[in-house]
């Protein structure tokens, strides 16, 4: 057992802006680990914290029962200067019974000690925002992995409707490889599927719930269920996108320039400042952006077809619920 996993570097970094590519790396790499070693003990840790040296110096030192350790430090261009001087100590002296696996996201900042990680025999994978032929090439192996495959014209319809969100793409690929029993799935399968998000688009909706503006939030709602049957699916996806990017960016703390925090938070420049304004619209008010979040949760659920045994709605209350969802979520003191 040790053997395999003397083949996984003692440290691994997953670096770049895409939130994702990063957490597949972290899981996948947990995956390997635990396949090898068997139980495993595992920590999770902000570079940025005040006990963030203290707990990764106690996590990755011998113990009592010979447990092997693995730690997880997000953030490691924040690492403070004590964290830093930790983690060249274990590049040059690894412990034989614990790994690290670090997530940077990209940028200058900690760059010196990337080089220095990364001269110690470091593995670095890189996990940029996906563009053009490498976002097709990569869907294209999602869809794969379910044993699926999907026409060019279809995957192309595919990201017109949904957008270029990894997240957003993954569960419609789920989602679809789930529903539609074709092989390969087709163009008239994914129009049906989303039909009438593209156009008056699920993130129309989306930023007008999150903009807190209900009247246009539910008019742009009822004017894509129009011309389409049901839409609970791809709508709630593109609602708890914009909620994760609000929560990325707002993460970067206020001083930080749009560069920065559209690389940090994995989302185009130019819609910054658009999120940052959100954020500002309910900062004030995060108890109901929880609220709002549970929801969306409960509407994810519902739409996919019930969380228990007879708890499926027919696509008249799919709607009915995602229109009171869009209307409680966008106004204020509704929920």
């Amino acid at each position: 057992m040790a053997k395999a996993a003397a083949s996984i570097p003692r440290i691994i970094i997953a670096i770049g802006n895409e939130p994702l590519l990063i957490d597949r790396v972290v899981r996948t790499t947990l995956k390997q680990l635990t396949a090898s070693e068997g139980e495993l003990q595992i920590t999770t840790l902000a570079a940025n914290g005040e006990d963030a040296a203290a707990l990764l110096r106690e996590a990755s030192s011998p113990n009592l029962f010979g447990e092997n350790t693995a730690v997880v430090v997000t953030g490691i261009d924040q690492a403070t200067d004590e964290l830093d001087g930790v983690l060249r100590q274990f590049a040059q002296d690894p412990a034989d019974h614990a790994w690290l696996i670090l997530t940077h996201p990209g940028g200058v900042k900690g760059k010196n000690m990337l080089d220095t990680l990364k001269k110690s025999g470091a593995e670095q994978i890189t996990c940029t925002q996906l563009k053009g032929k490498e976002l097709r090439g990569y869907l294209t192996k999602e869809i794969a992995s379910y044993k699926r495959a999907m026409t060019d014209e279809a995957l192309s319809a595919l990201i017109d409707s949904v957008g270029t969100d990894l997240r957003l793409l993954t569960g419609a690929i789920s989602q679809l490889t789930a529903d539609v029993e074709n092989n390969p799935i087709g163009l008239d399968d994914v129009h049906d599927y989303f039909a009438g998000i593209t156009g008056v688009t699920g993130f129309a909706v989306a930023d007008a719930v999150w903009d807190r503006r209900p009247a246009e939030a539910l008019r742009s709602l009822r004017w894509a269920m129009r011309d389409s049957g049901d839409i609970s699916v791809p709508m709630v996806m593109a609602l708890a996108s914009g909620l994760r990017s609000i929560i990325r960016v707002a993460a970067a703390g206020p001083g930080t320039s749009e560069a920065d925090v559209a690389r940090q938070a994995g989302v185009p420049p130019w819609k910054v400042k658009a999120l940052r304004h959100q954020w500002a619209a309910w900062s004030g008010d995060q108890r109901r952006l929880a609220a709002a979040a549970v929801a969306l949760a409960d509407a994810d659920g519902a739409a996919k077809g019930g969380v228990g045994e007879g708890t499926a709605l027919d696509p008249e209350q799919k709607l009915l619920a995602l229109e009171r969802l869009v209307l409680l979520t966008s106004s204020k003191g509704a929920l």
